[in-house]
């Protein structure tokens, strides 16, 4: 039987690298392209392990890559990028792809609408790799009346809120669960990831917000849930391990990942706890915008030059939140396309350094 070929998009990061492990694990699948941003030498590796002629820097513009899967038509596409930029990507992918396995939050967040409206053009599968939306396409059913997405709060998450003010990017890329890229660890401290995971949601399960709750769960193991109509709940549990949701979303409907390890329930406590609105005012601000993609997309661009401001020294970590909110309340209305979108995140980056220039 033959390989069902792979283009991975964004083969050097977090998501990537444990695909690959999970590529080598199980068989059927054969890696034909990867794009990178910047770690060339770990590129050169990938590309001589795994025998891929075509390694795309994407740092220089996506434009390649684009072309590259409409040239190749992959069986799967797996975007794994973060940015706007995986928006007309994942659009290109599911024209060209039998099955897009999506990890950049980005593309729903800004443009959920373009993108089903793609699908249903379309007999490609979409299947998201989130752990949380991995769970809920496996536990939703008939009858479910609202949901779950659990949170780990992020490395700040047992800091008092008066010294977030003062937190270094050290402190912040200190995540207490799982261990993933810079941005999207940043955003797990401001729960900016959750509000896109929210967003996600309502977009890939057209399940109202007001019927999406979240809560803070320490131990990491529930990663979502649902609640039934006649009182039932189902929680999806495991070990916080990225290659399970990547392994079945490859492999779906089959379980063909083999791991065999399971938390002794004997010794296992589980807690949740409310979000803070103190603590995360930025996460809130996703329920408020939910109808809106002008402001969705202004809310992704916004956060994006936020958190690199951050990083590099440049900002407060309790900035992120103020350069949101400011960029949010400039942007008003209804994008029609991709280039409306484009455009609109383009206004609201400019937005954002005009806010970081004025703090």
């Amino acid at each position: 039987m033959d390989k069902r070929t792979v283009v991975i998009v964004g083969i050097t990061g977090s998501i990537g690298t444990q695909a690959l492990e999970v590529i080598q694990k199980i068989n059927g699948f054969q890696v034909i392209a990867g794009t990178y941003h910047s770690n060339q030498k770990l590129a050169e590796q990938i590309a001589n392990k795994f025998k891929i002629d075509k390694m795309i820097r994407t740092s220089e513009g996506y434009d390649e890559i684009i072309s590259q899967i409409e040239k190749l038509r992959p069986d799967i596409t797996i975007v794994a990028i973060p940015g706007f930029a995986s928006l007309p990507i994942t659009l290109k992918a599911i024209e060209n792809s039998n099955r897009v396995l999506l990890a950049s939050k980005e593309a729903l967040v800004c443009g959920g609408w373009l993108v089903k409206n793609a699908l249903k053009n379309s007999s490609t599968e979409l299947l998201p790799v989130d752990s949380e939306h991995s769970a809920l396409m496996q536990l939703l059913e008939d009858g479910t009346e609202k949901i779950l997405l659990t949170c780990s709060g992020g490395a700040l998450r047992d800091w008092n809120i008066d010294g977030l003010h003062d937190a270094k990017p050290t402190d912040v890329l200190r995540h207490p669960v799982w261990n993933m890229g810079h941005k999207i660890t940043v955003d797990s401290a401001t729960m900016v990831n959750k509000g896109f995971e929210v967003l996600e949601a309502y977009e890939l399960f057209n399940i109202d917000v007001s019927k999406i709750e979240v809560l803070l769960h320490k131990e990491g193991l529930i990663h979502a849930g649902v609640f039934l109509k006649d009182g039932t709940m189902k929680l999806h549990m495991g070990f916080p391990d990225m290659k399970v949701p990547i392994a079945y979303a490859l492999t779906y409907p089959k379980r063909d990942y083999s791991k065999m390890e399971w938390p002794d329930l004997s010794l296992v406590n589980l807690s949740f706890y409310p979000v803070d609105a103190k603590r995360y005012p930025a996460f809130f601000l996703a329920y408020e915008i939910a109808k809106d993609y002008a402001k969705r997309t202004a809310y992704n661009a916004a956060d994006e030059v936020a958190v690199e401001s951050f990083l590099s020294g440049k900002i407060k970590f309790t900035d992120i939140n103020k350069v949101i909110e400011r960029v949010l309340e400039k942007i008003d209305g209804t994008p029609r396309d991709l280039s409306d979108l484009t455009q609109l995140d383009k206004l609201a980056r400019r937005l954002a350094l005009e806010v970081i220039e004025c703090l």
